[in-house]
């Protein structure tokens, strides 16, 4: 969808054109007053052409995105390609083109700059820089080709609605100096991973490119080869996480709540690629009133759902306080699930540690 506006002198403007056209037949027919009648003939004469120029340009040139990725890391950074076509009329009616661009809120050019001005020259394919800056969806917020001219006559401004757009996931990083490993690990007795439990290794077999602590050194001894560790899946491999945007007395969000969604992000991913089921809920109600919940399962398609859902959390939404959110999870969490809850305490212990 394209929008066309023409900023151009006031004696040329379009809803004087009855005016003109009432003074060419008046001037016309009088003595000593029909110069006149020339000089609002070129007026006429004028707007003609800027009509024409306009049409031609507008049918003659177009602009196309192509992104390789919607889906971005905070910080990521990546190279968005812009084509413009028409680039040969333009050269032949001598009009000097630019493209203004203007990125959404979390997004950003180089030199970390939300507006970008390109002078179209004769190249017809360009190399954008995109620096994915703050959680969230994000766009272009605006595009703009901007057609100077000649004689005076304006400047014609095509606008394009047609943008490209990205989610910019939570970086799944550990950001901190507290050990996790304990909170990971839910609210089970045994304060170990079923995964890395030497009761659980059910046999051995050829390394496949698995971590280096899975690697069966008596194993690989024994049999000349790399042998990795294979284990028993267990009940206990299932996690609830519970991520609970609330302030410290239970209501209002979190003025750290970035720090939290980061931190379930990065206990999603983890648990995840130990191969672990995973469900999530967030205190934040849906369009339907019910509690985000993102159901049990595993694999990277579990992680990528994951993160979007983390993603897409934003300060306007509708949050359930704690009281009432732990009411509906003991209600509807897997029962053979580790529940591991990420909150205001959990800001705590990150302190302390």
């Amino acid at each position: 969808m394209r929008q066309v506006e023409v900023s151009t002198p006031s004696l040329l403007d379009d809803k004087l054109w009855p005016a003109y056209t009432g003074m060419l037949f008046f001037f016309v027919w009088f003595p000593y007053v029909w110069p006149f009648a020339y000089l609002v003939g070129v007026i006429l004469g004028l707007m003609l052409v800027r009509k024409w120029l306009t049409k031609q340009i507008v049918e003659a040139t177009g602009l196309s995105f192509h992104q390789k990725e919607q889906l971005l890391f905070v910080n990521d950074r990546v190279s968005l390609k812009m084509e413009v076509t028409g680039i040969e009329r333009l050269e032949e009616l001598g009009i000097p083109t630019s493209v203004r661009l203007v990125t959404g809120h979390g997004l950003t050019f180089d030199e970390d700059q939300r507006v970008h001005v390109i002078q179209i020259r004769n190249e017809a394919t360009y190399s954008l820089p995109i620096h994915a800056k703050q959680r969230g969806p994000v766009k272009i917020e605006e595009c703009s080709l901007q057609f100077r001219l000649p004689f005076w006559l304006g400047t014609i401004f095509v606008t394009d609605h047609t943008l490209p757009s990205w989610i910019i996931l939570p970086s799944i990083m550990r950001q901190n100096r507290f050990d996790s490993r304990l909170v990971r690990m839910g609210d089970r007795l045994v304060k170990h991973s079923p995964l890395k439990d030497p009761l659980m290794i059910q046999s051995t077999k050829r390394y496949e490119q698995e971590p280096v602590k899975q690697i069966d050194w008596v194993a690989t001894a024994k049999t000349g080869k790399l042998q990795a560790k294979v284990y028993q899946r267990q009940n206990l491999d299932t996690f609830t996480l519970v991520l609970d945007l609330s302030g410290p007395l239970g209501n209002g969000l979190h003025a750290r709540y970035e720090e939290l969604i980061q931190q379930a992000a990065y206990l999603v991913s983890y648990l995840v690629k130990e191969d672990c089921k995973v469900e999530l809920f967030i205190n934040r109600l849906d369009a339907d009133n019910h509690i985000d919940h993102l159901r049990m399962s595993d694999g990277r398609k579990q992680l990528r759902l994951a993160l979007v859902r983390l993603a897409w959390i934003h300060e306007s939404n509708r949050f359930v306080a704690t009281k009432r959110f732990t009411q509906i999870i003991d209600r509807q969490m897997h029962p053979h699930a580790e529940m591991i809850r990420i909150d205001a305490s959990l800001l705590k212990q990150m302190s302390v540690g």
